[in-house]
């Protein structure tokens, strides 16, 4: 082997080694360094109803909620949502470019070649006096080109596509948190949807019973028509308000039916949300601030693009450099220039007489580029800065999410207290007021606004004790928990 590439290349085996020792060996450009970031030790919403546990295992959060129809369309979102199904795609074609990019290493062109060619010169053409000026000409070998990574560039343009790659990746994730808790977010405002329309279902009852009273009371001269006229607009306002509920709810219905990709038809026949009230947590157990800066998928992402743009600062570099290459050619040529000759070009073409081959280095150097390498090369720089105080910024955003859903988990855990005292007086008054009313020893205004105080007070308690459901899913969404 030695002997074959000293007498037919013309270098030596150890002046070959060391050429390929050299590519790669020189990486211009900087080294990726994760930038530094503001952090804390600890979170500043402190409640009995907030554990941090540095060794938690957050598993499938959304369990904790112990409904099974609402796992079951995680479970078939993860596998039909569209939007995911892309991200998918997205991670193939960038793992794809990966492999391009590692295969630049190698030669760039190693590629087989064949021509047969008839040729007519031009009498007119110069120095064409003396020469023949028709013949044939066939041609049959392998061309190789190998552009050696001298400065890195290569190496560079395999860390932009893996950064890259690693941020397809990411971004999955990332849609995969937001379409979890996207899916529980709509599910729960269903829920309280459904809730607050079997309030006012309950509170209709109610006052048409009340209606009907003062109704009789009017009929048998007790009270004036004012009462009934009271009464029946009260009654209507209730029915109103039900019938924009009804209209949410069944834009959360289509929410969620879009969510799992299927057509609002269709999830009706997958999927049957009942009416009954949905389990609420009343603690979370989450991991320490640090921590949220590898769990959460969207500030990886942010690394790996900064890790690629790292990258691309090195490949600007090295563009100062000249580039080095190795190019040859090796196979048979033979021509003929008589149509009497040209039938001996089969016998002619495949002997020793017909090798043909050159090789040799050679390099090209932008030495007069009038500054465009260099305003590239601060580009470059300057995207780099700019993803790196963006990245510092997403993760104090990050902080501030976690921050805010603990703040109203454990607020609306306080309220949803403060509310059901409330609404169990609200009751009473419109128990008291409705008695004082039949007795004869108040008017109807009290029974109307111990009627309306009901229904709001009922209402908002539903809210609050949905509030507390969508806090605890805002919190594993912020902390990036999957």
């Amino acid at each position: 082997m030695k002997k074959f590439l000293t007498r037919f290349f013309g270098f030596s085996f150890e002046s070959i080694s060391f050429l390929f020792l050299l590519t790669g060996c020189f990486r211009v450009g900087p080294d990726f360094k994760s930038p530094e970031t503001t952090t804390q030790e600890s979170w500043t919403e402190q409640s009995p109803k907030i554990t941090m546990d540095q060794n938690v295992e957050i598993g499938p959060w959304w369990n904790n909620y112990r409904d099974d129809t609402l796992n079951a369309l995680i479970e078939y979102a993860l596998q039909e949502n569209f939007t995911l199904e892309a991200a998918g795609y997205r991670i193939l074609a960038a793992r794809a470019n990966l492999g391009f990019a590692v295969g630049e290493f190698f030669p760039q062109t190693q590629q087989s070649e064949g021509s047969f060619i008839r040729k007519h010169i031009s009498a007119n053409a110069p120095n064409t006096s003396s020469v023949d000026r028709d013949f044939l000409d066939g041609i049959l070998g392998l061309r190789i080109a190998w552009e050696l990574d001298f400065w890195g560039r290569f190496y560079r343009g395999v860390q932009v596509a893996h950064g890259e790659y690693a941020a397809t990746e990411d971004d999955y994730l990332d849609l995969k948190r937001i379409l979890i808790s996207d899916i529980v977010v709509a599910y729960i405002q269903h829920k309280t949807f459904q809730n607050r329309i079997t309030i006012l279902d309950r509170n209709i009852a109610i006052q048409y019973r009340s209606k009907e009273m003062a109704k009789v009371r009017w009929e048998e001269g007790y009270e004036s028509e004012l009462d009934y006229a009271q009464a029946v607009t009260l009654w209507k306002e209730t029915r109103a308000q039900k019938t924009n509920l009804e209209i949410e709810l069944k834009r959360k219905l289509t929410s969620i039916a879009l969510l799992v990709g299927l057509t609002p038809e269709a999830f009706s026949c997958h999927f049957t949300i009942n009416s009954e009230s949905i389990n609420t947590p009343k603690d979370a157990v989450i991991g320490y601030p640090a921590e949220i800066l590898y769990q959460r998928s969207d500030l990886r992402r942010s690394l790996d693009l900064l890790y690629a743009q790292n990258a691309r600062v090195g490949i600007a570099v090295s563009d100062l450099f000249p580039r080095i290459s190795f190019t040859g050619f090796l196979g048979l040529e033979c021509g003929s220039n008589t149509h009497s000759t040209a039938n001996q070009m089969g016998k002619k073409f495949f002997s020793n007489s017909s090798l043909t081959f050159f090789y040799g280095p050679d390099f090209a150097w932008p030495i007069l580029n009038y500054g465009r390498l260099e305003n590239r090369i601060k580009e470059q720089y300057a995207l780099l800065n700019e993803g790196m105080a963006t990245y510092r910024n997403q993760v104090l955003e990050a902080y501030k999410e976690v921050e805010d859903a603990l703040t109203f988990f454990v607020k609306s855990i306080e309220e949803t207290a403060d509310l059901e005292h409330s609404f169990k007086y609200a009751k009473r008054s419109v128990d008291i007021s409705t008695l004082q009313y039949q007795e004869g020893l108040a008017d109807y205004s009290r029974v109307l606004n111990s009627l309306q105080l009901q229904v709001a007070a009922e209402d908002t308690l539903a809210l609050s004790q949905g509030n507390i459901s969508l806090a605890y899913a805002t919190i594993f969404k912020s902390i990036g928990a999957l």
